[in-house]
């Protein structure tokens, strides 16, 4: 199948692609996977739906890689979902495996990894299911799309149904301690954005040669163009950062660097040097450019921000690299091994954790919060969450809703900046407690002009 970019390229972007071709990492070649007769390839598996996400079509690509098609309201039309399974999971019905999330770059779709970077090889001892699907000039999010919303919704598609829907048709360890994500390019920034905005669901995450500060000006101006690769005007995904700087912020890997601490996280950046392995790729040079003025400084900003923040990690930057497959193979059969120590882990959930996000409304390891509705958007900000209290940063009247950790119908003391006051845990053994920050901004934080003024609470449970 060839890439949706082959016709956008030839037909609307003209010289210009030639520059976007490099700078978005569309340098790779495809190379076609035999198929087996079908007389040999196993039975189908069942097509659970779920909310939100049904399975409408299924075929098998290879003895280990079936393809699904799947209808979601996050998209206009189906899209196909490519899972590769391990070598060994037809042999013992009764085993469960860990499931590593493939982001893929620009415009690639769900084959590249297994064509490409022959992805079947790489994981033949890989003791995981491997599931990629498209994601176009998606940058995996939920585009603004001027404010309406709506499809296309990569985010809401991978977190809310793509991973259920996994999850109820196959024999998976459905637990956040079995479960990574990786992309390469862009796909690398969409693999640290979702494993940031949601580390409840990923232990482990690796970017591969990522795009991962969108601060970082020559980066976000690919950024803002790409929309037009899908035929959507420019700054659909976030919004024109001069006036939406705050939900560009909310998604960026740099901004959300404190959520990261509970990830194992390992990410790869080359120089825009050829190396010994990417002389043979005709194309591999093209890339040089972007990996050195692209990916290069924004692997490094977020390598700054995670060590500024004391947050482990690996940053591994190789004396070669253009972006190209040759350096993809190599990062991914680094990556891999990486998960595959962190799924003998068994890690459970953090007792405690930072999160900041600039959504209204947000539930991350069973916590709920829900920000004041006259609040302007802006971070709001917790650290040191635990069954013992946390602290928030933000405006307005913030209501949070703790997991069920409190048993019995027994009043408790909280205790608001010092200041007693008594709730009774629901049903459910969870509290809900609503913390006054101060008068609700009134303007996005981070517009020109805009005036920012946030409060520190301290809340503590008495047991």
């Amino acid at each position: 199948m060839p890439l949706k970019f082959t016709s956008v390229y030839s037909a609307r972007m003209g010289v210009m692609a030639v520059a976007f071709s490099a700078v978005l990492g569309l340098s790779g070649l495809l190379v076609a996977a035999p198929v087996s007769v079908a007389e040999d390839l196993p039975a189908e598996p069942g097509s659970t739906a779920v909310s939100g996400a049904r399975i409408i079509g299924q075929r098998w690509l290879t003895q280990r890689t079936l393809e699904f098609t799947v209808a979601s309201p996050s998209f206009t039309a189906p899209v196909q979902v490519e899972v590769i399974l391990p070598t060994e999971y037809g042999e013992d019905s009764s085993r469960s495996w860990p499931v590593t999330y493939y982001t893929n770059g620009t415009n690639h779709d769900q084959t590249l990894f297994r064509t490409t970077y022959n992805g079947e090889a790489l994981t033949s001892s890989y003791p995981s299911l491997l599931v990629a699907s498209r994601g176009d000039a998606g940058y995996w999010s939920d585009w603004y799309n001027n404010g309406a919303g709506g499809p296309p919704m990569y985010e809401t598609f991978v977190t809310k149904q793509l991973i259920p829907l996994i999850d109820a048709n196959f024999r998976t360890l459905n637990d956040r301690a079995y479960r990574a994500i990786l992309g390469d390019s862009t796909g690398g920034y969409g693999a640290l954005m979702l494993a940031a905005r949601n580390p409840d669901l990923f232990v482990a995450a690796s970017s591969l040669s990522g795009a991962v500060d969108t601060n970082w000006l020559p980066g976000a101006a690919v950024h803002s163009i790409s929309p037009v690769l899908d035929t959507a005007i420019p700054d659909s995904i976030y919004g024109p950062r001069i006036t939406n700087e705050v939900n560009w912020r909310g998604h960026n890997p740099v901004d959300l660097a404190a959520n990261l601490r509970t990830v194992d996280l390992q990410f790869y950046t080359g120089n825009g040097i050829l190396g010994a392995s990417e002389i043979s790729e005709p194309t591999a040079s093209t890339g040089c450019p972007l990996e050195a003025g692209i990916i290069l400084p924004e692997t490094q900003s977020l390598h700054n921000a995670l060590v500024g923040q004391g947050i482990p990690h690996k940053y591994s930057a190789y004396s070669w690299g253009c972006h190209s497959p040759a350096m993809f193979q190599q990062q991914i059969a680094e990556s891999l091994p990486r998960f595959t120590e962190v799924f003998a882990r068994n890690t459970p959930a953090p007792a405690t954790f930072d999160y900041r996000s600039t959504d209204p409304e947000f539930s991350r390891f069973d916590w709920s919060v829900t920000a004041d509705p006259d609040r302007a958007a802006e971070f709001l900000s917790l650290r040191s969450v635990s069954n013992t209290g946390f602290t928030i940063t933000g405006s307005g009247a913030t209501r949070i809703t703790t997991p069920a950790i409190f048993h019995g119908n027994k009043p408790l003391t909280v205790l608001v900046n010092g200041v007693p006051t008594t709730l009774r845990p629901d049903n459910t053994g969870r509290i809900t407690v609503t913390v006054d920050l101060g008068q609700p901004n009134q303007h996005q934080q981070y517009t020109l002009g805009a005036t920012t003024t946030l409060r520190t609470s301290v809340v503590s449970f008495l047991r």
